[in-house]
């Protein structure tokens, strides 16, 4: 089943601790985290689109620096935060920084 775009937000927002990216152009809503030690994790979704596709979960779970099933199971509230922090501090994937 697809992540709803609304669904990640709050997901971002609520439980992971992004805040809006700042400079970022305004044809997307934008979202960054801070984790000390660690690269700023950027990652944007759509204005408009209410159902994110298979491939672009897919792009965004890359931003996130985890692999897609990881983020299905944060969506679906079967990971938690410190799971997401752990994840990303310890073997994030890609394990290469990722540019914007």
């Amino acid at each position: 089943m697809p992540i709803k775009a609304k669904k990640l937000e709050q997901t971002l927002i609520g439980k992971l601790g992004f805040s809006p990216a700042p400079a970022r152009s305004p044809d997307h809503k934008w979202y960054q985290l801070e984790i000390p030690g660690s690269p700023i994790i950027a990652t944007k979704i759509s204005h408009g689109e209410k159902e994110i596709s298979a491939k672009l979960e897919g792009m965004i779970a890359r931003q996130l620096r985890v692999k897609r099933a990881f983020l299905i199971e944060l969506v679906s509230c079967t990971k938690s935060s410190e799971e997401y922090r752990d994840q990303v501090t310890a073997n994030p994937y890609p394990p290469s920084e990722i540019g914007f």
